[in-house]
């Protein structure tokens, strides 16, 4: 894991924070000396940061225990985890999926909202009552409201189109409604982006700097994490992978193209093979059918979705060469594991190698919750994740902790 170098520009002191504040997420604990050395800054400016964000409750200091070394044990800094929470939305068709999530990822309570048709009135409202219903709940500062779509987003031809899509939105200014009406910060982003930084935060790639997220939902999504952030590409639409086209001639698809990989590997392709609504694939039920032989539809399915996931892996591999590709989304873990291992033996390609470091897939721990997670921590990334870019000019004062670390209030709901 690659630790990016303090800057020393009075200007970049916010970075120099959230560098710090990242550090010690990563790690859990970390002692003064332990920032010094990995994060190349001045014992003095680390004595400052770690002064600093205790005095504003994001990190606590704790004496480390069992060491045998003379005279006090060092102090270790810990993230707070009760500093704050933040409001995290899953949009996908139909319904909206809500949960109130602490600084370390933790959920601490749910809610969920079905949304019939694209009226907006009665979308804001149901988005609303979600809002509320959670906020209740918060028994800390509540940082804002991150919320998580199936793109593409933006003004593009595969834009609000197709039923794993919001088809019939418009556009997403009711998420600027909702971030009036709430006075909460908002941000917005693709699933899968949502899904790979709450991935990077707190799940199985939380100790890698670069890899591959394939979100596997009602449609199939794909962002590329290069030095801990997402690659946007020229309009934030980059690795939209369920819409590249991967069998000549094959099953049409909404976008106006043919063998579209979504076509054949999403929980919507699931869903037709089996004459189900796709609300009705979310069952127990579907569970209990992959431990059943004789289930043709779902069997044939899955040995189909299998090929074309294997293809997909050596694709992705070979064009991105990444640490490794991370499997999650709102698919069932069950499910997902079925196909990887039917998948197997994978294609050849540049990742293969006789002793890899890492296995070439790796599948998401945060079971379903990984898409509400991943919303959730949009404005949690936010605070916790170092970026030069936009950083501001320092002027403590009666700064908050968002001031702190670099942050201003942005008008409407921000992508991500």
């Amino acid at each position: 894991m690659n630790i990016g170098r303090g800057a020393t520009q009075q200007s970049s002191a916010p970075y120099n924070r959230r560098l710090v504040l990242d550090f010690i997420r990563q790690h859990g604990a970390a002692s003064r000396k332990d920032i010094q050395e990995k994060v190349s800054l001045s014992p003095q400016t680390v004595a400052n940061i770690t002064n600093e964000l205790e005095s504003i409750g994001l990190i606590v200091s704790r004496r480390q225990k069992d060491l045998k070394t003379r005279g006090q044990p060092p102090i270790a800094f810990e993230i707070n985890p009760d500093a704050g929470q933040s409001i995290g939305i899953s949009l996908e068709p139909g319904r909206a999926s809500g949960a109130l999530v602490n600084l370390v990822g933790r959920i601490d309570a749910r809610f969920e909202v079905q949304l019939q048709g694209c009226d907006r009135p009665q979308l804001l409202a149901g988005l609303l009552e979600l809002v509320a219903n959670l906020r209740r709940q918060a028994n800390a500062r509540v940082w804002g409201i991150g919320v998580a779509l199936p793109g593409p987003l933006g003004d593009t031809e595969l834009s609000f189109v197709g039923p794993t899509a919001l088809e019939g939105w418009k556009d997403l200014s009711i998420l600027d409604q909702l971030q009036e009406a709430t006075g909460l910060p908002l941000f917005h982003s693709v699933d899968s982006v949502a899904g790979a930084l709450g991935e990077t935060l707190y799940g199985v790639a939380r100790h890698l700097d670069n890899f591959f997220y394939l979100h596997l939902s009602m449609g199939l999504g794909g962002s590329l994490i290069v030095g801990r952030n997402h690659y946007r590409g020229a309009d934030g639409n980059a690795t939209e992978i369920g819409h590249v086209p991967v069998v000549p001639g094959g099953t049409p698809c909404y976008c106006g193209n043919q063998g579209c990989l979504e076509r054949y590997l999403s929980l919507h392709s699931l869903a037709e093979a089996l004459g189900m609504d796709d609300g009705q694939i979310r069952t127990p039920d579907l569970l209990d059918r992959l431990d059943d032989a004789n289930d043709q539809p779902l069997q044939q399915w899955c040995q189909q979705a299998a090929q074309r996931l294997r293809d997909a892996i050596c694709m992705i591999e070979n064009l991105l060469d990444p640490q490794t590709i991370v499997i999650g989304g709102s698919a069932p873990q069950k499910l997902v594991r079925r196909l990887v291992e039917l998948a197997q033996p994978l294609h050849r390609s540049v990742r293969g190698r006789p002793a890899p470091q890492l296995p070439r897939v790796m599948i998401s721990q945060r079971e379903e919750d990984c898409s509400l997670l991943g919303a959730a921590v949009l404005p949690i990334h936010e605070l916790l994740s170092p970026r030069l870019q936009g950083v501001q000019k320092d002027d403590l004062g009666d700064m908050q902790a968002a001031e702190l670390l670099g942050h201003r209030p942005a008008n409407g709901g921000r992508r991500i």
